[in-house]
């Protein structure tokens, strides 16, 4: 999967992660667009009204995962990145 975010470098250490594009009204209309279409076979069988909004409430936590995993990849990223300049310093220091 590769991340909807990115890495916007400031100055000094600081760093910012921007989304792409607008990611939560992306979701939300995803989200109301499988509800209505799960609703349809609800009121066509009678079935639970529940059952549209507990498998959308899935596709959100899905989405939840989604965005933890590509902010753990960011977190490796600048990680390696810090280590990398931290590494020339302590070497010189030691000498």
């Amino acid at each position: 999967m590769r991340s909807r975010l990115q890495w916007t470098h400031g100055r000094g250490e600081h760093a910012v992660v921007a989304p792409k594009r607008a990611y939560a009204a992306e979701v939300l209309v995803k989200f109301l667009v499988l509800v209505g279409l799960l609703f349809m076979p609800v009121l066509l069988f009678h079935w639970g009204e529940w059952i549209p909004f507990a498998v959308a409430g899935g596709y959100l936590f899905w989405e939840l995962r989604r965005v933890s995993n590509a902010l753990g990849e960011l977190a490796d990223l600048w990680n390696e990145q810090h280590r990398e300049r931290q590494e020339p310093a302590r070497t010189g220091v030691r000498d």
